[in-house]
């Protein structure tokens, strides 16, 4: 990843790791939406100002505004343009091409779906690295609006003014075999130092003293007056793994007792002879008449007297599930003015009943 910040080699990196390894998890979840395979991959990390955007360009976008709070706080916001939106909100739902659609515009349907997209993102990206920090961090999409020329609302969502200057994270994107292109992720300084003091402070050094030295020329060169000690404030935040030593508490390691002489019941050893301890344990059962799949379209269509094909044929036998799990099949019964279901096979885990 280029680095056009203040920022050390050590820095850029400890944040790109951390932002890299949520965009994977926000393309996993788009990938399944899409029903398509989508990658992310972080270019350039810009500190630049906001008005105009260069990084961005002068196509007509939209900017979704993104919540960062926990662990980690500050505000971003991500900016993608009009003609990404729509070629994905089009696989989403599947629409048909138009030569008569203006790319430069989208109405309300399509900004406020588009949001509902990068929030679902955003909390695949907070999941990820909160599991990575060990420490909890929401990410959440708010606002958005369509981005103007000297990109007010963008600055809006920051926080400051369009002459402030913000850190803008260049990322490409390619959806196999439909599209590829590029995005910005706008963060504010909040969000970039905090995320590079909670990775570097992983390390378990919170006791050191860390001076505008240890950053190289981040310090001096950032125009920033207080950043030197922004970053310190922020490595001196406690990690899981840290032992705090000023506060007189006094931390050991925990003792279990040794589980050496249990019986090994091939992972199960409640069915040795505990197995009615879970006999009262109440299970959700479930019967499947079919499935089916249909398009976000055709499923916004749907009203009163809808009929919908099911992919199994008349007279076949109906799933029964418990707790998500296949275990028999059956036929349907009327048992007085209730269905009921008879099985007819049973397709659960048998090396689990023959014990």
């Amino acid at each position: 990843m280029d680095n056009n910040t203040s920022f050390g080699r050590e820095q850029t990196e400890g944040f790109n790791e951390v932002v890299e390894l949520g965009l994977n998890s926000s393309a996993e979840i788009l990938s399944k939406l899409l029903n398509n395979e989508v990658a992310f991959n972080i270019q350039q990390l810009n500190q630049e100002k906001i008005k105009g955007l260069k990084s961005f360009g002068d196509e007509p976008g939209l900017a979704v505004a993104v919540n960062i709070s926990g662990n980690i706080n500050g505000k971003a916001a991500v900016v993608v343009q009009n003609v990404y939106v729509k070629e994905v909100l089009k696989m989403l739902m599947s629409a048909d091409e138009s030569e008569d659609e203006n790319v430069d515009e989208l109405d309300e349907i399509a900004i406020g779906t588009f949001k509902e997209l990068v929030g679902q993102m955003a909390g695949a990206f907070a999941e990820s690295i909160t599991n990575f920090l060990g420490a909890g961090v929401t990410v959440e999409a708010g606002d958005t609006e369509e981005i103007s020329d000297e990109c007010e609302e963008v600055a809006d969502f920051l926080g400051s003014s369009v002459e402030d200057e913000a850190y803008s994270l260049v990322s490409s994107f390619e959806i196999k075999d439909v599209t590829s292109g590029s995005f910005v992720i706008v963060l504010n300084e909040d969000a970039v130092v905090n995320t590079i003091g909670r990775v570097m402070n992983t390390d378990g050094e919170d006791d050191q003293e860390y001076e505008n030295d240890d950053y190289g020329d981040y310090a001096s060169e950032m125009n920033m007056p207080n950043a030197g000690a922004t970053i310190a404030a922020a490595k001196k935040i406690v990690s899981p793994t840290s032992v705090v030593k000023n506060g007189g508490i006094n931390v050991q390691s925990a003792s279990f007792p040794s589980f050496a002489g249990a019986v090994n019941g091939g992972g199960i050893p409640l069915l040795n002879g505990n197995i009615d301890l879970l006999m009262d344990v109440p299970l959700n059962v479930t019967v499947e008449i079919g499935k089916t799949r249909r398009k976000m379209r055709d499923i916004m269509e749907f009203t009163q007297g809808t009929i919908i094909d099911l992919e199994k044929q008349a007279g076949a036998p109906v799933d029964i599930v418990v707790n998500g799990q296949l275990i028999a099949r059956g036929d349907v019964v009327v048992i007085d003015d209730n269905f009921g279901v008879r099985i007819t096979e049973i397709v659960g885990n048998a090396s689990f009943a023959d014990k």
